[in-house]
C-alpha cells in the first residue's frame, strides 16, 4: 500500500503464487502504478521456491521497476505489510523514491575483508561510513559469512561517540538454505551466491532501527567475577550455577516455568548507567550448564566486571516489548515505509497465531509499507553498537528530512 506524498513515495507489494514469473508480476503490478517509472531503490525478498530463478526475479525487477539500485535476499519466507508467509512461496517488494537521497551498494569483495579489519580509516571510506550525510546500512549477509567480526567492524566505523547515537546498522541473514551455496543475495544485475550485499544510505532521510529481543529480565543484577571467554565462573563472588539457584527461589512460579524452557543473560552494553532496562541488554542464550564446576557457557564472550541479568522468553513479552518500541514512534512523523526482519523462530514457531509481529507493527503504525523476511540472524543495534541477534525481529522504519 503506498502513501502518497509530494517529495516521496514508498509501494510494497507481495505474492504467494508459485510460479516465479506470475509471481514477480503479481507482486509488482501496483508497485509499478504507485512508483510511476520513479524509483529510487528497490527491495526485494523471495521464498526458496523461487531460489533456482534469483536471476529471472532480478531481471523482471529491473525491466518492471527501472530502479537505481536493486538489493535483494533469499529466505524462508516473507513479509508483506500485515501479512507474514513463512515455509510458503512468497515474493515480497519495496520500492522507495525519495528526493536528495542517495545510495551506494557494495560486496564482501568491495570492502577487501579481512585486510581491512585493522584499517578502520579505509573501511570507513569503503562503506561511506566517512561522509557526514550518512544516515544508515542495510545488511544481507549469507549464513556463512564470518559476521562475528565484521559486524563490530563496521559498527565501530558507524559510532562516533558513546553520547551521540550511531548511525544505525541493520540488516539480516539470509534462511533459504542450509548449506553454503543454497542461498541467494541480489545486488542490481549480480546474483550472488555467499557473501554479503550492504547499501549505504545518505543524505535527506533519517531512518530509526529498532530492535526488539523480547526477553524480560529476572532476578537482579550480578557482576560477573570469574570468566574465561564464553564460560561464566563467578557472579558476585560465588559460582555462577550457585547465583541462578539463589535466583530461582525468588522469582515468580510464573518465571520458574520459563527458566525451564530457556534461560538467557542480558549482557549491559552500556555500563555507565545508573538503572538498566529492556532496551540496556543485550541478549545472549545459556547455551551450557556444568553442575560439577558450577560454571555456564553463554554464546558471547564474558569479561570479568560485566553486569549481567538473567532473563526469560515467551510470546507475551516478545508482542509487549515490541508494542513499547512502536509506542515511541507514535510520538514522532508517519514513517514512510519499513524492512522488517523477524528471526525464523519466531512466526508460528513462537505465536499461538499467524502474522503477529507484521500485525503488530501494523496495528501501531496503520497503513505502513512493511517488507521484509524471516531471518537466519537479524542485524540492528543495541545501545549505540550494533549485533547479530536471534529469536528477535529487528525493524527499520525511513522517514524523509
Amino acid at each position: 500500500m503506498p502513501i502518497p506524498s509530494q517529495t516521496a513515495k514508498v509501494a510494497c507489494g507481495c505474492s504467494t503464487r508459485i510460479d516465479t514469473v506470475d509471481a514477480v508480476r503479481e507482486a509488482v503490478e501496483d508497485v509499478a502504478a504507485a512508483m510511476a517509472g520513479n524509483t529510487d531503490l528497490a527491495v526485494v525478498f523471495f521464498s526458496r521456491d523461487h531460489l533456482t530463478r534469483a536471476g529471472m526475479i532480478d531481471s523482471m525487477l529491473l525491466d518492471t521497476l527501472a530502479p537505481q539500485h536493486l538489493v535483494g535476499m533469499s529466505a524462508t519466507g516473507v513479509i508483506a505489510n500485515a501479512n507474514e508467509f513463512d515455509h510458503v512461496p512468497g515474493i515480497s517488494v519495496f520500492a522507495l523514491s525519495c528526493p536528495d537521497v542517495e545510495f551506494h551498494t557494495f560486496t564482501e569483495h568491495d570492502l577487501d575483508w579481512p585486510e581491512t579489519k585493522d584499517d578502520s580509516e579505509r573501511l570507513s571510506q569503503i562503506i561511506k561510513a566517512d561522509s557526514p550525510d550518512l544516515r544508515g546500512i542495510m545488511l544481507f549477509a549469507d549464513p556463512f559469512v564470518p559476521l562475528l567480526r565484521l559486524i563490530p567492524a563496521i559498527s565501530s566505523c558507524l559510532s562516533d561517540s558513546m553520547d551521540s547515537p550511531a548511525v544505525p546498522l541493520f540488516g539480516g541473514v539470509a534462511s533459504a538454505g542450509s548449506k553454503p551455496g543454497t542461498n541467494r543475495l541480489l545486488r542490481n544485475d549480480e546474483i550472488r551466491i555467499g557473501g554479503i550485499v550492504g547499501l549505504s544510505i545518505r543524505g535527506a532521510m533519517r531512518i530509526d532501527a529498532l530492535v526488539s529481543q523480547g526477553c524480560h529480565p529476572i532476578g537482579r543484577p550480578l557482576i560477573v567475577t570469574k570468566a574465561n571467554r564464553n564460560i561464566i565462573e563467578s557472579l558476585g563472588g560465588r559460582p555462577a550455577l550457585q547465583a541462578i539457584q539463589e535466583m530461582a527461589h525468588q522469582i515468580s512460579q510464573r518465571d520458574r516455568e520459563l527458566m525451564q524452557q530457556g534461560l538467557f543473560v542480558g549482557r549491559v552494553v552500556n555500563e555507565y548507567r545508573d538503572r538498566f532496562g529492556r532496551g540496556d541488554f543485550l541478549i545472549r542464550n545459556v547455551v551450557g550448564v556444568d553442575p560439577k564446576h558450577e560454571v555456564i557457557a553463554v554464546n558471547d564472550i564474558m569479561r570479568v566486571g560485566q553486569t549481567i541479568q538473567f532473563q526469560v522468553r515467551d510470546a507475551a513479552t516478545a508482542t509487549e516489548d515490541l508494542e513499547l518500541l512502536l509506542a515511541a514512534q507514535q510520538l514522532d512523523d508517519p514513517p514512510l515505509g519499513g524492512i522488517l526482519f523477524s528471526c525464523t523462530g519466531r512466526g508460528l514457531n513462537m505465536f499461538d497465531e499467524p502474522n503477529k509481529d507484521a500485525s503488530t507493527i501494523r496495528r501501531s503504525l496503520p497503513g505502513l509499507p512493511l517488507a521484509g523476511c524471516f531471518a537466519a540472524g537479524e542485524i540492528g543495534p543495541v545501545g549505540n553498537e550494533a549485533f547479530v541477534h536471534g529469536q528477535t525481529a529487528a525493524l527499520a522504519l525511513f522517514r524523509c528530512m
